[in-house]
């Protein structure tokens, strides 16, 4: 019985050690890649940021209400346009966009990356396609719905769900972002 009892300390100690070890070499690889993660995305949001307001010298976040913008400006430090971002929920999760709008409240682009959505391939992922996401540029109000929604934007076939999604969350988003810039841009 005693026999049975220090082997099983001595595999639990072998154990721990193990796991010792192994968190220590996870925590180091962690420590490394995260700084190279935090750039990566640091470097996407800002292509994003000139994606949406290509004519944008600089950006500047602004907080109204408790929401973030990100304002651009150009060269002579003129306001360009906005920028906003939303997150409606898809057919398999939140689709994270990014809207510009121009200083005549129309939407400039809306982007949306494959690592933004998780929406099905082939059919929802479409939604990060220039394609459809061409259609929003230049609208504002009821017109950023969808066709089937009374508006100007054509859905991606089986993919309305997606689509409707995108649509509502450029609308409301832009709704949202003119209330609240109105005068203090």
């Amino acid at each position: 019985m005693l026999d049975i009892i220090k082997n099983s300390l001595k595999m639990g100690m072998v154990l721990l050690v193990i796991c010792a070890i192994a968190a220590a070499a996870l925590a180091q690889v962690y420590s490394v890649t995260s700084v190279i993660i935090k750039k990566n995305d640091e470097e996407a949001e800002k292509k994003k940021r000139q994606d949406v307001l290509p004519s944008a010298a600089r950006f500047e976040e602004k907080e109204i209400d408790g929401k973030k913008y990100i304002m651009g400006y150009d060269a002579e430090d003129k306001m360009i346009g906005g920028i906003f971002k939303a997150a409606p929920k898809g057919y398999s999760g939140p689709i994270k966009i990014t809207i510009g709008v121009a200083p005549d409240n129309s939407v400039t682009a809306v982007v949306i990356t494959r690592l933004d959505q998780t929406e099905t391939p082939g059919l929802g992922t479409n939604v990060t396609k220039p394609k459809f996401l061409v259609q929003f540029k230049g609208k504002k109000g009821n017109d950023l719905k969808l066709k089937k929604d009374s508006g100007a934007i054509d859905a991606i076939t089986a993919a309305t769900i997606s689509s409707r999604a995108v649509a509502n969350g450029v609308k409301n988003g832009w709704e949202q972002y003119i209330k609240d810039t109105g005068e203090k841009r």
